[in-house]
């Protein structure tokens, strides 16, 4: 998937999402800092540790999404960006320096996703090499069960539309889906429809994306075979123990000695 293409929009769509802020908040106070988000993007958790007082590293791919997070960190004060440190890189390929350790660790909403399975053994390998002994790995997945019953008609649905405050723009939000069962991927066109305020020719955004998903016993499987102590399985934000109809696949896991 291009962030570079959405990154602006995806922060249109995404600026309601706040139900794990309140949670990672609480990881972080149990944990104490540095805290490393992997796929950080444009500072939707980001920002918040940072306002709690917390140092943060952030790791993105996209230029576009880490511009968008320095944009939003120059507007706060001199105190909270001295805590953030932003770095242009590969998850899978993970290089922060030898002298770094991170007592919480988040791969948060859906990120992991975007990584096959080599790919997620990668990162998991990288983490390894910055977690504090003590520290804790959360990972923040969508329910795989769910995924896997996804309707594979390809039909194209309206998901959001939204005023582009920038623009004036309506902007009209649409979806499609490839579900392949046997390959655990769940593949997503999306397509943005912008149009002026006055009305007038459409502007077309076309972006495609494909999801990884992975059922609990194949994480815990990888999570063992690099190295780390499997410490929960949570349905949703409360902590409540993982089912079929969970809102949410949550793993929380910490390093072997």
């Amino acid at each position: 998937m291009s962030y570079e293409q959405i990154a602006h929009y995806y922060d249109l769509t995404h600026e309601s999402l706040t139900a794990d802020i309140g949670y990672i908040l609480k990881l972080a106070q149990m944990t104490g800092d540095p805290v490393l988000e992997l796929g950080c993007g444009s500072g939707r958790l980001l920002l918040p540790l940072a306002r709690a007082g917390y140092s943060v590293v952030g790791v993105d791919s996209s230029p576009a999404m880490l511009a968008r997070a320095q944009a939003r960190l120059e507007r706060e004060p001199e105190a909270l960006q001295a805590r953030v440190r932003l770095v242009a890189g590969d998850m899978t390929t993970l290089a922060l320096g030898d002298e770094v350790t991170c007592q919480l660790v988040l791969v948060p909403y859906n990120t992991l996703m975007h990584l096959d399975g080599q790919g997620v053994l990668g990162m998991l390998r990288g983490v390894r090499a910055v977690l504090g002994q003590n520290g804790r790995f959360f990972i923040d997945l969508a329910n795989p069960f769910t995924l896997a019953q996804t309707p594979n008609d390809h039909l194209l649905t309206l998901e959001a539309s939204f005023t582009d405050p920038d623009t004036g723009e309506l902007v009209l939000q649409f979806a499609a889906n490839r579900l392949y069962e046997s390959a655990q991927q769940l593949h997503i066109t999306w397509i943005y429809d912008a149009t002026p305020p006055a009305g007038g020719q459409i502007r077309r955004t076309v972006t495609q994306m494909v999801y990884h998903y992975y059922y609990p016993h194949q994480l815990e499987l990888m999570l063992e075979e690099t190295g780390y102590r499997l410490l929960a399985i949570y349905g949703d934000y409360t902590e409540t123990p993982f089912t079929e109809e969970s809102e949410r696949l949550l793993i929380l896991a910490e390093r072997r000695a």
